[in-house]
């Protein structure tokens, strides 16, 4: 009676033990994807910035910001893009885009981030210089949702 007993714990034991090692494969598995996803996310935002900074110098330039709403619209396309500024050289905001769903109080007034990389209420938000002929002529900002 008592090997039976011994087995039954044995086998309790074993299988706890592979309950706990699938479980926390699986929360490591999750946290990896998440952590790619995030990457993923910075890294396409970085893109768009990179592409908008390159196409909003003449906008900037002539003060234009009708031509710099413009350009932003096209990221109505990119939904996980919940915002989008142009900030001229002295931190003032220029030209915005918002996703259709999104509170625009939430976003009014932000200097634009000195970090090219960071997060804040759950967004990763990226920001890229835009210069011309080694002048500085304002900031893009883009808050992505991962």
């Amino acid at each position: 009676m008592v090997d039976g007993a011994r087995k039954k714990l044995i086998v309790i034991a074993f299988a706890a033990g592979m309950f706990l090692g699938l479980l926390f494969t699986s929360l490591s598995f999750i946290s990896s994807q998440r952590d790619h996803t995030k990457d993923a996310v910075m890294y396409f935002a970085s893109g768009e910035a990179k592409l908008i900074s390159s196409n909003i110098k003449c906008a900037l330039s002539f003060e234009d910001s009708r031509d710099a709403n413009a350009i932003l619209s096209s990221l109505r396309t990119q939904y996980n893009i919940a915002f989008a500024g142009i900030y001229d050289c002295n931190g003032k905001l220029f030209a915005t885009y918002y996703r259709d769903d999104i509170d625009t109080e939430e976003f009014k007034l932000l200097p634009p981030p000195k970090a090219k990389f960071t997060s804040r209420q759950g967004y990763i938000v990226v920001s890229e210089p835009v210069i011309h002929q080694k002048q500085f002529l304002g900031t893009v900002c883009l808050w992505a949702q991962p």
